[in-house]
């Protein structure tokens, strides 16, 4: 099912899944980042990171485009205030992959080996349940139906997610020989933080349902 798009609100349209296709492109540079990291190619690891500001960058001027659009009255009321909502929520996982971009500069964690395939699974998981929300985003306005389903494996993904990160921890707290108890917190603290991206992730997909049951309305 298509929602039909007055021609002033095409450019606006596009301009959100412009904004959705780099907000995903900042979530890769931040899963890049840390798998080179644990690979030991920090060279590599530390170039990924500025990639990760100049996306963020990026999807902040166009998030301001799309305000300035929409305040100019594109969209019926309900839906503009909805779409406002879930821009925020989207743009704010870029900011929470630029927040664990910086953690990994400045902090520099040591990663012990046996934490290795958690976090590349929770970030292959993190950059799937990424490209669901990207999905559902370009589907708002020409296949509403399917923004259904994308949002329904954002969830999933999420939670399998979550899983990784609670596997993670019991073993940082119950399971590894670390000495200090300063580098377990801290390696829970990156934990939650990639833990976190997949969570911006949920909510924005659960205001994007409240827009397309509008939009079907």
């Amino acid at each position: 099912m298509s929602i039909f798009i007055q021609k002033k609100e095409k450019p606006i349209v596009e301009l959100i899944e412009q904004h959705a296709n780099k907000v995903l492109e900042t979530v890769g540079a931040a899963r890049e980042a840390f798998v080179f990291y644990i690979d030991g190619e920090q060279e590599e690891s530390r170039r990924l990171t500025k990639k990760i500001h100049e996306c963020e960058r990026h999807a902040d001027i166009i998030e301001r485009k799309i305000e300035k659009e929409m305040f100019e009255g594109a969209f019926m009321p309900a839906v503009r205030e909805a779409l406002y909502i879930t821009l925020e929520f989207v743009d704010k996982v870029a900011k929470r992959a630029e927040i664990i971009g910086d953690f990994l500069t400045l902090v520099h964690p040591h990663i012990p080996k046996e934490l290795h395939s958690h976090v590349r699974h929770m970030w292959d998981l993190t950059y799937k349940c990424g490209t669901k929300l990207r999905d559902g985003i370009h589907n708002l306005f020409d296949k509403v139906d399917l923004v259904f389903q994308d949002t329904a494996e954002v969830e999933n993904l999420e939670g399998a997610v979550d899983e990784y990160a609670w596997e993670a921890l019991t073993m940082i707290f119950k399971e590894m020989n670390i000495e200090k108890f300063s580098h377990r917190m801290m390696l829970r603290e990156m934990i939650v933080y990639i833990s976190e991206v997949s969570n911006m992730m949920e909510d924005a997909s659960e205001k994007l349902d409240v827009i397309a049951l509008r939009l079907k309305s």
